[in-house]
């Protein structure tokens, strides 16, 4: 049985700053939707396929929001 879940994929950007990594921003890269799925980890294939190459090459600036219901 599928189940309702509501996903958002976010961009986290830094900046160097006297050689330490310093959080400038974030911004909404994938905008909410909702998907009907058997499990979360089909959400998070299905949402890390929208994410864009130019967001893709700093994955570990990439985070993935899920929420079911």
């Amino acid at each position: 049985m599928k189940k309702l879940f509501q996903y958002t994929v976010l961009f986290h950007e830094y900046e160097t700053k006297e050689g330490a990594k310093v959080y400038k921003d974030s911004s909404i890269i994938v905008e909410p939707k909702f998907v009907l799925a058997s499990s979360e980890k089909e959400v998070v294939f299905k949402a890390t396929r929208e994410i864009d190459e130019k967001f893709a090459a700093s994955p570990d600036d990439v985070q993935i929001l899920i929420r079911n219901f």
